[in-house]
């Protein structure tokens, strides 16, 4: 029964794992560097790259959950205010569009949960 139980377990989490990266790539991975770095990704980059925006959150903010917070009220009205990265940043890449109406907040929550997980330390 426990076996049972730690399966489902592991792929009830899979699948939320598979679900915020299906949706980062969807919502965000036209601008954001995801996946594997190459010079043609770099020479046409739009945005910060996921895992510098991971970097940043986790500077700035002390628990995952206002690093989480954070990303999805960033991306739903990004503001200079709130901004992570420094000014040259929106002269390099312009103003990251709002996302308030395009996707819900749940799917933004697995966005988050995404970005910011260990694997883009």
């Amino acid at each position: 029964m426990k076996k049972y139980l730690l399966l489902t377990l592991f792929f009830a989490l899979t699948l939320v794992a598979n679900e915020g990266e299906e949706l980062a790539v969807k919502h965000c991975g036209e601008c954001h560097l995801m996946g594997v770095t190459s010079k043609e990704k770099l020479d046409n980059m739009k945005a910060p790259p996921y895992w510098a925006l991971a970097k940043k959150a986790r500077e700035a903010y002390g628990t995952y959950e206002e690093q989480a917070t954070y990303i999805i009220e960033y991306a739903k009205s990004p503001n200079e205010q709130m901004m992570l990265f420094p000014k040259q940043t929106i002269e390099k890449f312009g103003k990251m569009p709002p996302l308030k109406d395009k996707i819900s907040d749940k799917e933004l929550k697995a966005i988050a949960d995404y970005t910011l997980e260990d694997k883009f330390n």
